[in-house]
């Protein structure tokens, strides 16, 4: 495993678009390295790391932005690692620097609905998640947790939003989900039905 101190101390022997795409393969070879091993918990933490720090180098940004989907990147990963404080501060410092976010702030709405399942505020989860969103990921996140906190909360809404997200599952076009994150999200679909 990369040792990331080592990695620091030899930055100034390169060039900073070099040292952006750098760190960039790193942080690809530490999320190609949890597919295969999700139970590395050494991994998450460097990954983790690398994340605070590239963050706070500007290395994330475009033009003074966040791609909604590196934001929601940083936000996950700190709620994997229960950093739920630094989460949120995270959510909260860069909500306004989000690309192409809507009037309605549905990028930072789904994050903050994240954070509040994690620290188990299920109902305030559900009051944050939007009603639609333009980016795929985030729409499946998106009905993914609506799912998980109506299970956690009990509600008579479960079984219909299960049948919901199956049926937009299988309306979905192949070209925006891949056969096995379908089938990947047809298990949670049914492994929830089944608990």
């Amino acid at each position: 495993m990369p040792n990331f101190d080592l990695i620091q101390s030899h930055e100034k022997e390169l060039d900073e678009p070099a040292l952006v795409e750098f760190y960039t393969h790193l942080r690809n070879i530490c999320i190609l390295t949890l597919n295969a091993h999700p139970d590395d918990d050494e991994m998450y933490n460097l990954l983790f790391k690398l994340y605070k720090d590239n963050l706070n180098r500007g290395y994330f940004h475009y033009e003074g932005k966040l791609h909604p989907s590196r934001y929601l990147a940083i936000s996950e990963y700190a709620a994997r690692m229960n950093k739920y404080d630094w989460a949120f501060e995270f959510i909260e410092k860069y909500k306004d620097q989000i690309i192409g976010e809507t009037e309605t702030q549905d990028v930072y709405r789904l994050n903050l609905a994240m954070y509040y399942f994690g620290i188990g505020k299920f109902q305030d989860c559900l009051d944050n998640i939007p009603g639609s969103l333009s980016y795929v990921d985030y729409q499946i996140t998106a009905k993914r947790l609506e799912i998980k906190a109506l299970f956690e909360l009990k509600s008579s809404l479960l079984d219909y939003k299960l049948d919901a997200f199956k049926m937009y599952l299988s309306r979905t076009s192949p070209k925006l989900l891949s056969p096995p994150r379908r089938q990947m999200n047809l298990d949670f679909a049914n492994f929830m039905q089944q608990i």
